[in-house]
């Protein structure tokens, strides 16, 4: 799986078939062999990708069998891209046992060419008790392990686990490091059916986290347009979709919020292949095949107009804000979006250090955005290392984006004390006036009064027995000798925020020296013994370092913290300035954080590079294709230069 781009575990990925690459996230169309609604042929130009179809009904099937070997699977089904066949595990939940062995179907499947071959699994349903879910579990690890290796289609290999967190968890760190190159998350069906989203986020999460992150995760069952960006958000690339001929069939219309039923419409929307062609009463009067194929290419639309909007947020990196929206169009998705933000922690993880789009505030719900969780944590331990008198600087009194006054300024430097500023009904040192997300964000002004009271109360809590004032209620003499420099304690608390607790003394030692814009007052360069040892970006107030800088944060920093690294092969281009690609990456800092910067080191822990890492410190191991780190500056460059 290679990453083009992401948005915390959203993704959007690519990985190749034997019949040409397929881009995640995507829906692979349902095709009963049998039952041809919509030819697949015809499904490309709605945007379909790859399709999905059932090698047990095409085996069971003389006439069918005889064509898929004599002919292929897709001269069968008349498609040129990537199929994936499943092996009726769904039918032997719905109909009872199945007459083929797993070995057996997982062999059919290959003879006829399928690119992407399930196992015949144990669907674990919701119901199942403990021990039937722990038993589907092992069989169907064993059951993946004991198919051949084979050098041609993916093996897909389904999760399992029932209900159970530990037993969902359990099974995914078995397949994720099995010999399966695609997980499906199986058993979800009845979940889907009941709109038990809740449910569902918490097995798509245990899944996601706990398995190999450098393969497809597929989500079986799952391809209804209301759920989709919330399961995208939290990692799954890949679904199917028999609903577009389900819900035709039952009259009924998707849209990207829900459904509607063909009679209770006005008319079709003008992104509907029927709009302008049709009228909803013309279609009701047509025979009900006919209009099964119609009200079919209507839902195809609407899956995959969904998912060009999913790419989208996820590219602008505002996928979160989507699925806020898309959390008030019905109450269970509602339920599904707290369920979300019940599991930030687990996501914030994932999380890259800054974002393109600016952090929206609409009201106290906002606090539990996955995005803040590093921050929140920072400012409550800020003040647990500092147990010193502090003070509260009102959010009348400043504003992102607008230099600190002079009276705040001089509360500062003028005494030894925690100084924080409300912001979003939160607490936060004002030392983070400009980094990501305290100005860079956009608020509704509503303030929630209860919020902020119990964030002033747990600062309060925490500083005890040190008082905790305002600023109004503090008299500030400006004739006091300046008891610190906030420029100095500025940068050292954003390196502390950025690359770990002791990071800004490393860097920024005493006799630094601090250069601003002439332009706007900002701080650019920080310099120790006349070299450049990092710039602080304008975009998001963060430090992109040197490898002056780097070997400074190496040289104070215990292996393997901050680090990536590199094999001698890599290593060789990696100090030449050349980017680092996952398959060379022999270790890594697993609390590096995406869209930060890294230090590259090769085995004896010598610095080669810095450079930005595309992923977190969890993935830089997961993944065999692809750019780890965007190599900025290397120690040749360094060396030439000085």
């Amino acid at each position: 799986m290679e990453i083009i781009h992401r948005d915390g575990l959203a993704r959007i990925g690519r990985f190749t078939t034997l019949h040409g690459k397929v881009e995640t996230p995507t829906i692979l169309p349902v095709v009963n062999p049998n039952l041809l609604v919509i030819p697949p042929k015809e499904m490309k130009k709605f945007g379909a990708q790859a399709i999905i179809t059932n090698s047990y009904i095409i085996r069971r099937s003389s006439t069918l069998k005889e064509k898929a070997l004599k002919d292929g699977l897709h001269s069968l089904m008349d498609f040129d891209g990537p199929i994936m066949t499943d092996s009726g595990t769904f039918q032997s939940y719905v109909y009872g046992d199945v007459e083929y062995t797993n070995q057996e179907i997982v062999e059919f499947q290959r003879s006829i060419g399928s690119d992407i071959t399930t196992i015949l699994d144990i669907f674990s349903k919701p119901d199942d008790t403990y021990d039937q879910a722990r038993n589907a579990v092992m069989e169907t690890y064993r059951r993946v392990e004991e198919i051949p290796d084979y050098s041609g289609s993916m093996l897909a290999g389904p999760i399992q686990g029932s209900v159970y967190p530990d037993l969902r968890k359990q099974s995914a760190e078995l397949m994720g490091g099995s010999r399966a190159d695609y997980l499906p998350i199986g058993g979800v069906v009845p979940l889907l059916e009941n709109y038990n989203y809740e449910t569902l986020v918490d097995i798509i999460v245990s899944a996601r986290i706990n398995t190999n992150l450098g393969k497809p995760i597929h989500l079986f069952g799952g391809g209804h347009p209301m759920f989709l960006a919330m399961a995208v958000y939290l990692g799954v690339d890949l679904f199917d979709s028999a609903s577009y001929v389900k819900y035709a069939r039952d009259g009924r219309l998707l849209y990207p919020e829900g459904s509607r039923d063909i009679t209770k419409i006005r008319d079709f929307p003008y992104w509907s292949p029927l709009f302008g062609k049709y009228s909803p009463s013309e279609v009701k009067r047509l025979e009900k095949d006919e209009k099964t194929v119609l009200l079919s290419r209507h839902n195809l639309a609407a899956l995959f107009m969904e998912l060009e909007e999913i790419k989208e947020r996820i590219h602008e990196e505002t996928l979160f804000n989507y699925i806020q929206e898309k959390s008030r169009a019905h109450p269970y998705l509602y339920r599904a979006f707290m369920r979300i933000l019940d599991h930030r922690e687990n996501i914030a993880y994932f999380q890259d250090i800054s974002k393109k789009s600016p952090f929206f505030y609409y009201e106290s719900t906002s606090l539990l955005d996955p995005s803040l969780s590093r921050l929140m944590k920072f400012s409550i331990g800020y003040i647990e290392r500092n147990r010193r008198d502090t003070a509260i600087v009102p959010a009348d009194s400043w504003r992102p984006g607008v230099p600190l006054k002079k009276e705040i300024l001089a509360l500062y430097e003028s005494n030894p004390l925690n100084v924080m500023l409300e912001w979003c009904d939160m607490l936060i040192p004002m030392e983070l006036e400009e980094t990501y997300p305290v100005e860079q964000h956009l608020t509704s002004s509503h303030s929630d009064e209860k919020t902020f009271i119990e964030n002033y109360n747990s600062i309060a809590f925490l500083v005890k027995p040190h008082l905790v004032r305002y600023l109004k209620d503090m008299v500030v003499d400006p004739e006091n000798k300046a008891a610190r420099n906030f420029d100095l304690e500025k940068i050292r608390t954003v390196a502390d925020f950025q690359f770990g607790i002791g990071s800004g003394l490393a860097l920024f030692p005493e006799d630094s020296t601090i250069i601003k814009s002439r332009s706007t007052g900002r701080i650019r360069n920080i310099l120790y013994n006349g070299k450049i040892t990092g710039t602080m970006r304008t975009m998001d107030g963060f430090f992109t370092l040197t490898t002056y800088g780097g070997e400074m944060l190496r040289s104070a920093t215990l292996y393997p913290g901050n680090r990536v690294v590199v094999g001698r092969d890599s290593a060789e281009y990696n100090i030449k300035g050349f980017n680092v690609f996952f398959k060379f990456i022999l270790e890594a800092d697993e609390n590096i954080v995406a869209g930060n910067d890294v230090l590259v080191v090769d085995q004896d822990d010598r610095l080669l590079a810095v450079g930005k890492a595309t992923v977190s410190g969890k993935e830089l191991l997961s993944y065999k294709e692809g750019v780890a780190v965007k190599v900025h500056h290397a120690i040749s460059a360094h060396l030439d230069s000085s």
